[in-house]
């Protein structure tokens, strides 16, 4: 762990053996040396993982719109209320974790416990539409 007090100058960063990161702080003519590691992997991998997340949120968004619309020409309930939920359990726990993760000062339990509760919350929305006796 890499402790710093007052203003930090340039941030040097050189990969090492192990495929982690050696981080070295400048600040004010003194320089002080840490290590720190690089998590998500290449990339490409990255990039391919931001993909996917966009794919899951885009084919989320497009079946919520059709129950919408099923419910809009139909009125029944039923759809309304499985687009809702289906768009608790997919969609925002993705928007979620990204918001959450990128604002500083947020605990990491808090966002595990936003998302938990979000899907928990899609999920009784989607077995009352399974189990209604209507």
């Amino acid at each position: 762990m890499i402790r710093a007090t007052g203003l930090v100058t340039a941030l040097e960063t050189t990969p090492t053996a192990a495929g982690s990161q050696a981080v070295t702080l400048v600040r004010t003519g003194t320089t002080l040396q840490g290590s720190a590691s690089a998590v998500g992997g290449s990339p490409a991998l990255v990039l391919l993982a931001f993909a996917a997340l966009f794919v899951a949120t885009v084919l989320s968004l497009y079946l919520a719109r059709r129950l919408y619309d099923g419910y809009r020409e139909t009125g029944g309930r039923a759809r309304l209320l499985l687009g809702v939920g289906l768009v608790l359990v997919t969609t925002v726990p993705i928007l979620l974790r990204l918001l959450l993760s990128n604002l500083p000062g947020t605990d990491p339990t808090l966002r595990s416990l936003a998302v938990t509760a979000c899907q928990l919350v899609g999920l009784l929305l989607v077995l009352g539409v399974i189990y209604d006796r209507r």
